[in-house]
């Protein structure tokens, strides 16, 4: 486990608070030393999130440790953003305990544990795999939680939710000629309701570019979708660059393993067809 330890919180002649990186792993330490310089990328609640935050070397420059500077105008502190992200009450973070990886371009740090300055205890963060994925074999806990509490919002509403969705899913599988994926657009309404607002449908170069999660408490999160018939089709060679990136698949069917992969999660809709009835 590394961690990141605020130093100089008081000290703003000095240039104000400092944040140290400390016990990162034996590969990303050497990456990090060879590179100088790694953009970082905090994974949140939702999953992966830019920061505007580059890790840096303790190799270059007089500091003596490897750091985390702000390199994008208006961006926040690790600190800030680690309690924007998980809707932490304060930002007077101490020390951040996180689990690195590299990607192919960045340092990504997933918060475990949160101290802040003054306590003794440590805040616990569960980091959930594949945060935004629904299907047959992963259902997601932040998904389940948020399905749940969108349909205690909507109590009269439920027949409505049902309906929608299981009528669509039912005419997808008796549909005799290819449906095209722009009919599963139908279902936005009830997504919405559910705290997935897809925005507008734009084909490319991905589906919905603007859609955004929102769920509880937690801040909003943009995050592209897009709209398949099956899952597969998001392996076609346009779609090449698009699976580098953040990117949430929502289908009628999952039928491809390898889908889920790097930063893509899939919500099936044949899934939450199935698990809302059984809830009723």
């Amino acid at each position: 486990m590394g961690w990141i330890e605020q130093t100089k919180k008081q000290s703003i002649k000095s240039g104000g608070p400092q944040y140290y990186l400390q016990g990162l792993s034996e590969n990303v330490s050497a990456v990090l030393g060879a590179r100088k310089r790694l953009p970082l990328r905090l994974w949140t609640p939702y999953g992966i999130a830019e920061t505007g935050l580059v890790a840096v070397s303790k190799n270059v420059g007089s500091v003596g440790h490897d750091r985390v500077q702000v390199i994008k105008k208006g961006a926040g502190q690790i600190a800030a953003q680690a309690a924007y992200w998980y809707g932490l009450k304060s930002d007077n973070i101490e020390r951040i305990v996180f689990e690195d990886t590299l990607d192919d371009v960045a340092l990504v740090i997933s918060p475990s544990q949160i101290k802040f300055f003054g306590t003794k205890t440590l805040k616990r963060i569960d980091r959930q795999r594949q945060p935004l994925t629904f299907t047959q074999n992963h259902r997601s806990k932040l998904l389940q939680e948020q399905f749940k509490h969108g349909l205690d919002l909507c109590r009269t509403c439920r027949c409505w939710f049902i309906s929608q969705i299981v009528e669509l899913v039912k005419q997808h599988g008796q549909g005799k000629k290819k449906v095209l994926e722009v009919d599963i657009l139908r279902a936005s309404g009830v997504l919405h309701r559910l705290g997935i607002n897809l925005g507008v449908y734009t084909s490319r170069p991905v589906d919905c570019p603007d859609a955004t999660f929102t769920f509880g408490s937690l801040t909003p999160y943009p995050c592209p979708v897009e709209i398949e018939e099956r899952s597969s089709g998001f392996l076609d060679s346009h779609h090449d660059a698009h699976r580098k990136s953040r990117v949430v698949v929502v289908c009628m069917e999952h039928d491809s393993p390898q889908v889920l992969s790097g930063y893509t999660d899939v919500i099936e809709l044949r899934s939450v067809s199935r698990w809302i009835e059984a809830l009723t």
